[in-house]
């Protein structure tokens, strides 16, 4: 509900035959809540850098620290990647292929659309909090590959040793070489931010989730298995995923409260002077 105390007026008899463009109280409304509640992608950054790596997504980041032990110590991920090795048919290469594709671009492409060319205010605050779901969960990705430095499988090389190739430090292989998987992990983090956001849309959440599933499938079956371990595109998925959904949760509370909340706001046009008291119910 929305309720607005102005002095209309006209300075002329003249001016108030010229044509006007549209200043209704409602147009004016809705302008008013659009500025006011526009999302940045810089909004919380601070806060949501820390807590979704020290907060409760720090449950699903030891989650996938503990599962990559498990995996490799019992040679799930040498299966898994002689399986994938054996296996480079059309079907592989064209299916995987272009989950690795998408997981490559639409990283840039999805948020870049939803936020800078899209003309929906919807669309433009899912795209800010899209930009910064996946960029805090890459920035992480690369701090981790920087530290642990694990071998990625070869076909010609695989063996148990290689699945447990890990070479602590920093930088002792760069930063594509290392664990978690970083197409698995951003995408994660992409999909569960838009998911997170938009959980009253079922559809949109399901989407996101069948797509980051497909995305850390295709790093593990795709490219005969040479990207990534299994166990790689689990941690990363879980991490990205938690991290993703603490950032969408932290935009989806503060819109919540928005829509409940008491707002003041100047108007200042031609027809209309004064304030504006927005009442979300």
């Amino acid at each position: 509900m929305t309720v607005i105390a102005s002095g209309a007026f006209a300075e002329s008899p003249a001016e108030s035959l010229a044509p006007q463009e549209n200043t209704s109280p409602e147009r004016i409304a809705s302008t008013a809540e659009s500025q006011a509640h526009r999302v940045s992608p810089f909004d919380h950054l601070g806060h949501n850098m820390l807590w979704s790596a020290f907060g409760w997504p720090l449950a699903f980041h030891v989650a996938g620290g503990g599962a990559t032990y498990f995996l490799s110590t019992n040679d799930y991920d040498l299966r898994v990647a002689r399986f994938a090795g054996r296996h480079d048919g059309l079907g592989f290469q064209l299916g995987f292929g272009s989950g690795m594709l998408m997981g490559t671009l639409f990283p840039f492409l999805v948020p870049g659309y939803l936020y800078f060319l899209s003309d929906d205010s919807d669309f433009n605050d899912t795209g800010a909090v899209a930009i910064q779901a996946t960029a805090v969960a890459f920035l992480y990705n690369n701090i981790l590959k920087a530290i642990t430095g694990r071998a990625h499988p070869d076909v010609e090389k695989n063996s148990s040793e290689r699945s447990r190739d890990f070479k602590w430090g920093f930088l002792r292989r760069g930063v594509f070489y290392g664990w978690p998987s970083g197409h698995s992990m951003t995408n994660a983090g992409l999909a569960m931010g838009i998911a997170s956001y938009n959980r009253e849309n079922p559809w949109v959440v399901a989407g996101c989730s069948v797509y980051a599933g497909f995305v850390a499938t295709s790093m593990v079956l795709g490219a005969q298995g040479e990207a990534h371990w299994l166990s790689d595109a689990v941690a990363g998925t879980l991490m990205g995923a938690s991290i993703g959904w603490y950032i969408g949760n932290t935009f989806y509370q503060e819109k919540r409260g928005a829509r409940n909340a008491v707002s003041i706001l100047p108007v200042f046009s031609e027809d209309y002077q004064g304030v504006m008291l927005q009442m979300g119910l």
